[in-house]
């Protein structure tokens, strides 16, 4: 801590320990969390209280005064903060960069759009906002355009409830406000978001009114664009369930009752031909957010039969490693980063074969689980840093626009999984080789999606001084070779 005056001390935190509620010992020009961690150390010295993102007086009086608030006033409000945009505009940004990798809003770019936001309903405003919030580059520092974005929306989310309005596009809304807080490491928002937002599903009766009793003049199967939500909230579910731990997903309970009414409109899309249409990406992303689900609830919540439960784990690896095969062929290798379906499928194969690995030497059985889980472990890690390692070298650049973010867990597991196995064992030059592409790649990704850098921060946690050294002298070797 010698390379700044330890007597300056800031009057608050600086940011990034704000937000992450880190302790700060606030010291200037950097604190001494920041500088350890090599992140930048910035303390708020502007006046945040600007035209551009914070409302004016008169639209405080107007919008948020003792008046009981209207439909009208909330929808006003809305629409000003989305500038200059327009209907045909906010779906462009939708199928350009949110489509291509959650594609369970599709039917917004087949909808009916209305002309302009004077004959767009609230419900479709709110929609549209949330559009532009998740499109929307970060930081999320305080004062930030991004993070006043996601403020408002879960302000105006919270009055328009209050008012009693439900809607199949509000549903929608509160799905890219989780997504929001999945991708930008917003915990445990994220986690109880989901929850509020299958709750807003049962508040319309979609199970029972679109998926469990579907229309019948639709020979059975239930609306598309209903059985694309339910898919959204079923795969955000999943992800955050694996993020949050040892956790059961929350719609576990309820998806029983509608996988027959999805699974006349999913499945035959499985053998569609057409790997670019809406159908084939959300049948996949369900079917590997499915297996994921079912791998976590057998590793967490085992029955107590040891044999049955072993059966059921090398089943559920075989229809994994199916899926990861049948998805790698029809995406081809180049494309392999940014397939999310893929992405969830690797993330259930690491946990099986991460537990796998752990097994004590009991019997032949368990001996053959372990040595088959390490094997498996040890491919799927070097797959994964060659596929990574273009993009962290600088050969390939990624495009945000198609970057699924469920990707990132995935190479965080990785990079968890190395880090570990490094504080065990010798140091490993393949090792350590890995571990500078997964975490060199998290850096990279980081200028999208800020939850690489909880990524980040939950690795150095973990990191002795000693690791980090090794990594960073790796880094400084690579530097200086390009």
């Amino acid at each position: 801590m010698s390379s700044f005056d330890r007597g300056s001390i800031a009057k608050k935190a600086c940011t990034r320990c704000r937000r992450q509620k880190r302790r700060c010992d606030r010291a200037l020009p950097e604190c001494g969390l920041c500088q350890r961690l090599h992140k930048s150390c910035t303390y708020d010295t502007v006046e945040l209280n600007t035209p551009e993102i914070t409302p004016s007086p008169a639209s405080e009086t107007t919008h948020f005064g003792w008046e009981p608030l209207t439909p009208a006033q909330i929808k006003h409000a809305i629409v000003e903060r989305l500038d200059s945009a327009t209907p045909d505009s906010v779906v462009a940004r939708y199928i350009r960069s949110i489509n291509p990798w959650f594609p369970f809003l599709s039917h917004l770019a087949q909808r009916q759009l209305p002309s302009s936001w004077h004959d767009a309903s609230l419900s479709f405003a709110m929609l549209s906002f949330c559009v532009v919030m998740l499109d929307t580059r970060p930081p999320l520092s305080e004062g930030s355009k991004c993070k006043s974005l996601y403020l408002w929306a879960k302000s105006w989310t919270s009055l328009i409830e209050g008012l009693g309005i439900h809607s199949l596009e509000l549903v929608q809304a509160r799905m890219l406000i989780t997504l929001f807080e999945v991708v930008h490491g917003l915990y445990p928002a994220a986690y109880v978001s989901v929850g509020a937002t299958a709750r807003a599903t049962d508040a319309l009766n979609i199970h029972s009114r679109y998926l469990s009793s579907p229309d019948p003049s639709n020979n059975g199967t239930p609306t598309p664009e209903v059985a694309f939500i339910w898919c959204g909230i079923y795969t955000l579910d999943r992800y955050i369930a694996i993020e949050s731990g040892s956790r059961l997903s929350l719609t576990g309970s309820v998806t029983p009752d509608i996988h027959d009414g999805l699974r006349k409109l999913i499945c035959p899309s499985l053998y569609d031909e057409d790997h670019t249409s809406a159908f084939y990406k959300v049948s996949r992303l369900y079917g590997a957010a499915d297996i994921l689900d079912k791998m976590h609830t057998a590793l967490n919540n085992p029955t107590g039969d040891s044999a049955a439960d072993a059966q059921h784990i090398m089943l559920l690896l075989e229809t994994a490693s199916n899926l990861q095969a049948i998805v790698t062929k029809d995406i081809g290798y180049t494309d392999e980063v940014y397939s999310g379906a893929l992405s969830l499928c690797n993330t259930g194969l690491f946990l099986a074969y991460e537990n796998a690995s752990k097994l004590t030497f009991i019997d032949e059985i368990i001996t053959t689980c372990n040595t088959i889980g390490t094997m498996s472990l040890n491919d799927l890690l070097a797959t994964l840093a060659a596929t990574l390692d273009p993009f962290v070298n600088g050969t390939t650049i990624a495009d945000f626009d198609r970057l699924s973010p469920f990707t990132m867990l995935m190479v965080y597991r990785a990079a968890a999984l190395v880090t570990q196995r490094l504080l065990v064992e010798n140091t490993c030059q393949d090792n350590l080789r890995m571990l500078r592409i997964f975490r060199g790649f998290l850096r990279t990704v980081s200028e999208r999606w800020l939850c690489c850098e909880r990524y980040l921060e939950l690795l150095d946690e973990n990191t002795t001084p000693r690791l980090l050294k090794f990594i960073e002298q790796g880094q400084n070797t690579d530097s200086g070779n390009t």
